[in-house]
């Protein structure tokens, strides 16, 4: 069984320090962050993200982001959230310790270059405990106003009804609103998504072990005219239930399985031509240089599935399927995953997600302690699937940008994917094996093999 402190999110290696968290830098309204000047045409991985005065001044971790534009009128802005973190190496108070931020929000003109300018929660909202991480926040725009779901990881035992005093996996989704992308938020106490007790049945609420299923990593869509919740994690799966018209209540009855209990998390649900796409990641997301982190798809005529792989292989099949749309190609990012799509100005499906660089994996001091920055690259379909970069996946070399703003092209032009080609034939090199022995001139025994060892006809070699 994965839990939460064992692989799904690294900084619990120093839980003791989380109480810094209290620290963190509180909203700022947007007159406090410089103007940002929009236009950058080309950039390379990890994205430019800064925060003047806090630590070295870079972001240096944006795990689990997720990315929209400003519905504000006049905001041209687009806004960027990110898991419970420090911001760099260097982002700790005056004895020492990590500045855990609650939510790290920035925003940016042209989606390369990113300003920090706040945290969505000056201190972790009730009912989450004091020490609970924030993860995996998911903003959309709704009903005139703004909208921020996000995973708590350990809730008071009144919420979960467990009698287990040092429970602290009894993890729910809250849901928060604003006016403007920045807050201040007001949270809604009750859990959108509440602890889901997998324990002893016959325990009543009160008496409950620590036996919770992982309620991470929530995403919101609304479509044909219903607004839906994904969430879960290795521990339980993927799950959708629709949402009510106030966003903040959900019916358990009404769950769907998505995916298999345990292979998949951070859900991301998009629609193209006729088509709803789950993306979804898989593996640990958090083991320094050896992170294995990758990303799938499934895809379905509905936003309830079945999702289906290209091979037609389901998602929630024991022998699961997934297409590959995310992973290592050899360069110095591991790890790329849990990741939030978007579309451009120009139409262009885009995706922003974390990775490890395994030459510089950890935080400053803290070796185990798993950065994870931002980078972003194109998404292509092949075949009706998507794809990052049609198939070479991360980037590290410079790349055209997407268009940020109304009026504005990129000049990206994907460069498809070709699996290598059998060369020419180099007869010398080559054995048909079509007559009755091997031919001498071409091999060479390494153990002293005699004809009574093997055997060659029709054309084979055994």
């Amino acid at each position: 069984m994965l839990n939460v402190s064992s692989i799904r999110r690294q900084w619990s290696v120093i839980i003791a320090l989380v109480v810094a968290a209290v620290l963190a830098v509180a909203p700022v309204n947007g007159s406090q962050a410089k103007t940002l000047q929009a236009g950058t045409t080309t950039f390379t991985n990890p994205l430019h993200m800064v925060a003047p005065g806090h630590g070295n001044g870079i972001v240096e971790s944006c795990a689990d982001p997720t990315v929209l534009h400003s519905q504000t009128p006049g905001d041209t802005y687009w806004y960027m959230y990110c898991t419970k973190d420090p911001l760099n190496g260097d982002d700790r108070d005056s004895s020492g310790n990590f500045i855990f931020h609650n939510i790290s929000t920035h925003r940016s003109l042209d989606l390369v270059n990113w300003e920090y300018v706040g945290d969505a929660f000056a201190t972790v909202p009730a009912p989450a405990t004091s020490t609970a991480g924030l993860f995996a926040p998911e903003v959309i725009y709704r009903n005139n106003q703004y909208y921020l779901y996000f995973t708590v990881t350990d809730v008071a035992a009144s919420v979960s009804g467990t009698a287990d005093p040092n429970c602290n996996s009894d993890s729910a989704i809250l849901g928060a609103t604003s006016a403007s992308p920045i807050g201040p938020w007001t949270v809604n106490t009750a859990p959108v998504i509440e602890p889901r007790y997998n324990g002893d049945p016959s325990k009543p609420f009160g008496q409950r072990d620590c036996n919770f299923f992982n309620d991470f990593d929530p995403d919101v869509i609304t479509a044909e005219g219903q607004t839906y919740i994904y969430y879960g994690s290795y521990y339980g799966g993927i799950q959708l239930r629709p949402l009510s018209s106030d966003g903040f209540a959900t019916d358990p009855a009404t769950a769907v399985q998505i995916t298999i209990p345990n292979r998949y998390e951070g859900a991301e649900v998009t629609h193209h031509n006729g088509y709803y796409y789950l993306y979804a990641s898989a593996t640990n997301c958090c083991n320094g240089p050896l992170t294995g982190y990758t990303v799938f798809a499934g895809r379905s005529t509905s936003p309830m599935g079945p999702f289906v792989d290209r091979e037609g292989v389901g998602l929630t099949t024991g022998r699961v399927g997934g297409t590959p749309v995310l992973s290592m190609n050899g360069d110095q990012w591991v790890g790329p995953g849990h990741n939030t799509v978007f579309t451009d100005f120009a139409g262009k499906d885009w995706t922003i997600y974390h990775a490890v660089n395994r030459n510089d994996p950890y935080f400053t001091g803290s070796p185990g302690f798993t950065k994870r920055p931002a980078l972003m690259d194109p998404i292509d379909y092949v075949n009706g699937f998507p794809a990052v970069r049609a198939g070479k996946w991360v980037s590290d070399t410079p790349i055209s940008g997407p268009a940020a703003q109304p009026g504005e092209k990129s000049d990206y032009n994907p460069t498809y994917f070709k699996p290598d080609q059998p060369g020419a034939l180099i007869p010398a090199l080559s054995d048909s094996f079509n007559g009755n022995k091997l031919n001498m001139k071409q091999w060479t025994w390494v153990n002293n093999g005699t004809t009574a060892l093997y055997n060659v006809s029709k054309g084979s070699f055994n």
